[in-house]
This record gives structure tokens, C-alpha cells and sequence, in this order.
């Protein structure tokens, strides 16, 4: 048995975290002052109905103020960081944009009747705004924004989602599962063994993760007898392999075999996922696409998980 080639080809499951500095952000949909604009329409018609409500309703102005407020706590500071990326994209065409928005905006909505039913209604869905109950993109931008300075803010208050490999073709029967912040966006995985790219800033940030699977034993087949099988498929069997292949110089040499150049700040430390013998490797490279070079601060989440069968 080729140990060393085998203890290489034994990782299952992959989970890689890099930050890119100067370079391209992922592919986009569509232009960002498109999902800004969006964005910006969005909470001025909300705003336009609260002042009718407030004005045709005087007895529900409490409950407008209360509904306004807590949308402004949460997203406040989403929305003056929006109006001023706006203002630096557009420059001298901003307010023009703004005018054409309200134009639009205004007949539409002044058009609609409101009656108390509906009026309380519509407050009840402001304050489901504001824990997120919102249409994207409108959510995953202003997540975006409120949140660009404190990004694990936006876990931690709660805006976060599951997704699981369970049932995808590429998983190879593994069943893992990872919680992901909302304004992250979701991509399937283009090369044969990815499962879902993850990107920050709803697909425009600098943040991108991916879930990556591999049937190594498949891959080593011809190389391994049947007792080398049957060990790799037990947990003992596969805290042993773990033990060289996680060691501290394998792992260095794995950062080293990635494809940059100055690679510099190696940590590494043995973990445990779902009982299963793991390794975190962290590392700082640069890499080269077309004429930028790129800094990437890298992390990831290596296991070593068995399957019957």
C-alpha cells in the first residue's frame, strides 16, 4: 500500500474559507446600483405608506412611529450606506435617479385605497420587515450594508439559514449540514466534486466558502485490499490515517501545494466533526489572474468521514 498517497486521498469532506483582497468580486447578476435602486424603492414606498396611514389614520400614529422605528434600528444604517454608494456610483445623475424612482413610485401607490384593515395589516408587516421577512434581493442587500463593518453581527442577530447536503448528487451519501448568513448568496458548484459555492454580499463580496466531496476510496481503487477498505471504513481506522495525514508537516505541505506564491502564515490544529478526526488549516497566499495579484487569507475545515457500503 502507497501510505502517503492513500492518506492523501483519504479526505472526504472540505470546507475552504478565503477572503480576497483586490480582486474581482464574484459574477453578479445584474449591476450593483440595479439591487441598490431596488433596495432604495423598496423602503421609500414602505415609507410613503407609513405617512398616508399616519395622515388618514391619526389614531394609528403610534403604531406607525412604533413600526418605522424598529425598520430603522434594523436596517438604518443600511439604508444611509446605500443612498451614499449610490450617489458615488451615479455622482451628478443621482438625484435625477431618485426624482425618476419617486415618479414611478408615487402614482402607484397613491393610487391604491387603504383602509384601517389594511393600514394595521401593513403595520404588521413592517415590523416582520424589520426581523427580515423581506423579498430578496431587497434582503440580502440591506443585510449587506447593515452589516459591512460587523459581519458576524449579522449571525449572531440571527439572520442566518441551514443548508444541507442530504439527497445532492455530489454529497456521495455525506449528510452535512452548515449555517450560512442570509445575504450570502448560493451557487452550485461548477467543478465535479463541489457541491455549493457560498459568496458574501450576495454574491459581490470579497468572502466566498465552498462544500467539496470526495470518494477517495473510489479514486485509490486498485491500490488498497480489502482489509485497507474495511479499516479506513471504521472510526479507529481512521483516527490512525489522521494522525499522519493531519499532522502538522503534512498540512504545511498541503498549503504549500495549492498553486500560490508567499505562502505565509501557516497555523494548523487537529479537530473532531461529528465525531470524525479533522484538521483546520489556515494559511496566507498570493495568486495571479490575468495581470492582478491577489492576496488571499485562506481557511479550511478537512475531515476524514467514513460510509458503509
Amino acid at each position: 500500500m502507497r501510505r502517503r498517497h492513500i492518506l492523501f486521498l483519504s479526505i472526504l469532506v472540505m470546507l475552504t474559507i478565503s477572503s480576497r483582497q483586490n480582486t474581482f468580486a464574484q459574477e453578479a447578476r445584474e449591476p450593483l446600483y440595479v439591487d441598490l435602486g431596488k433596495t432604495l424603492g423598496f423602503i421609500m414606498g414602505q415609507r410613503f405608506n407609513l405617512n398616508r396611514i399616519k395622515v388618514e389614520y391619526p389614531e394609528l400614529s403610534l403604531q406607525v412611529q412604533k413600526a418605522d422605528l424598529e425598520f430603522k434600528f434594523a436596517f438604518g444604517v443600511a439604508e444611509n450606506k446605500i443612498e451614499k454608494t449610490l450617489k458615488d456610483l451615479l455622482q451628478d445623475k443621482y438625484s435625477e435617479y431618485v426624482a425618476t424612482v419617486e415618479k414611478q413610485l408615487k402614482p402607484i401607490l397613491a393610487s391604491q385605497q387603504i383602509s384601517q384593515v389594511f393600514a394595521t395589516q401593513f403595520l404588521a408587516e413592517v415590523e416582520l420587515r424589520a426581523k427580515g421577512v423581506i423579498p430578496s434581493p431587497m434582503l440580502e442587500t440591506l443585510l449587506s450594508y447593515q452589516f459591512e463593518d460587523r459581519p458576524a453581527d449579522e449571525f449572531y442577530r440571527g439572520f442566518k439559514t441551514i443548508y444541507r447536503t442530504k439527497g445532492h448528487p455530489k454529497a456521495k451519501g455525506v449528510d452535512f449540514q452548515v449555517e450560512y448568513t442570509k445575504s450570502w448568496s448560493l451557487r452550485e458548484g461548477i467543478r465535479p466534486d463541489i457541491i455549493q459555492d457560498f459568496s458574501s454580499n450576495n454574491g459581490r463580496g470579497p468572502v466566498y466558502t465552498l462544500i467539496m466531496t470526495r470518494d477517495l476510496i473510489k479514486e485509490a481503487q486498485g491500490e488498497l485490499t480489502r482489509e485497507e477498505i474495511a479499516a479506513l471504513k471504521t472510526l479507529e481506522g481512521s483516527q490512525e490515517l489522521s494522525s499522519k495525514l493531519f499532522s502538522d508537516s503534512s498540512l504545511r505541505e498541503m498549503a504549500n501545494s495549492m498553486g500560490m506564491t508567499n505562502v505565509r502564515d501557516i497555523t494548523t490544529k487537529r479537530i473532531v466533526l461529528d465525531r470524525w478526526p479533522g484538521a483546520m488549516l489556515e494559511f496566507i497566499g498570493d495568486g495571479q489572474r490575468l495581470d492582478i495579484t491577489m492576496t488571499m487569507y485562506n481557511r479550511m475545515y478537512i475531515a476524514i468521514s467514513a460510509l458503509s457500503g
